[in-house]
C-alpha cells in the first residue's frame, strides 16, 4: 500500500519542477477555500475569481514557502486578505461569525435535515439565507474569525495563526461576533417560536 502523499511531499515536488504537484494542492483545498470566500462575501459570482486568484498567488509564492506553518493556515491567509480587500473595495463594513445563534438552534438544524418535508426544506433554506445576509453586516475582522471556527472548524491556534494574530484576540473576536449576531438574529428567531 502506497504511503498518503503530504503537503509537504507536493510542495516539494512543485518546487523541483513538478507542476502536476500543484495541481493536486489545488485538488485539496480549492472547494474550502471557495467556501471561505463564498461565506465571507456572500456573492457567488464572486467566488470562481477570487478562488483562482487565491492560487494563482500561492503558485508564484510557494518557493518561499516557509513550511514551518501548515499549507492550510497559508492558503486561508491568502484567501482572507483577498477577501478583505474586496470588502474595501465595495466599502461594505463585514464580519464573520455564527454561533451568535439562540442556544440549540444549530443542534435543531441540524436534526432537522435527516426528516424533513418540503416545507421544512423551504424554513431552513430561509432560515440559512437570513443568516448569511445578517453575517455581511458584521466587520470584516469578526467576520472572518467566526467563519473559520464555526464552518471551517479551525482551533483559536489555527485561526490565531492564519490572521497573524493571538490566540486571545481570535477568542476576542469571535465573541463579539457571536454577541452582535444574536443581537442581529434575536428578534428573527423569536417570531418562529
Amino acid at each position: 500500500m502506497n504511503k498518503p502523499v503530504t503537503d509537504a511531499d507536493l510542495i516539494r515536488a512543485f518546487r523541483g519542477g513538478h507542476e502536476d504537484a500543484f495541481e493536486e494542492l489545488v485538488r485539496r483545498y480549492q472547494r474550502a477555500i471557495a467556501n471561505v470566500i463564498y461565506l465571507t462575501l456572500g456573492d457567488r459570482q464572486e467566488v470562481e475569481d477570487l478562488t483562482q486568484e487565491v492560487f494563482i498567488r500561492a503558485y508564484k509564492s510557494l518557493s518561499r514557502f516557509d513550511e514551518s506553518s501548515t499549507l492550510y493556515s497559508w492558503l486561508y491567509r491568502i484567501a482572507v486578505n483577498l477577501c478583505i480587500d474586496e470588502i474595501r473595495r465595495r466599502k461594505i463594513r463585514r464580519t464573520l461569525s455564527l454561533q451568535t445563534l439562540p442556544e440549540g438552534a444549530m443542534e435543531q438544524e441540524q436534526a432537522s435535515t435527516q426528516t424533513s418535508s418540503p416545507a421544512d426544506d423551504l424554513l431552513r433554506e430561509e432560515r440559512r439565507a437570513v443568516i448569511l445576509k445578517t453575517l455581511e453586516r458584521l466587520s470584516p475582522t469578526y467576520r472572518v474569525a467566526l467563519i473559520l471556527r464555526e464552518y471551517e472548524d479551525m482551533s483559536y491556534q489555527q485561526i490565531a495563526q492564519t490572521l497573524h494574530i493571538s490566540v486571545q484576540a481570535v477568542k476576542s473576536r469571535i465573541f463579539r461576533a457571536r454577541q452582535e449576531l444574536k443581537e442581529y438574529l434575536k428578534n428573527y428567531f423569536e417570531e418562529r417560536r
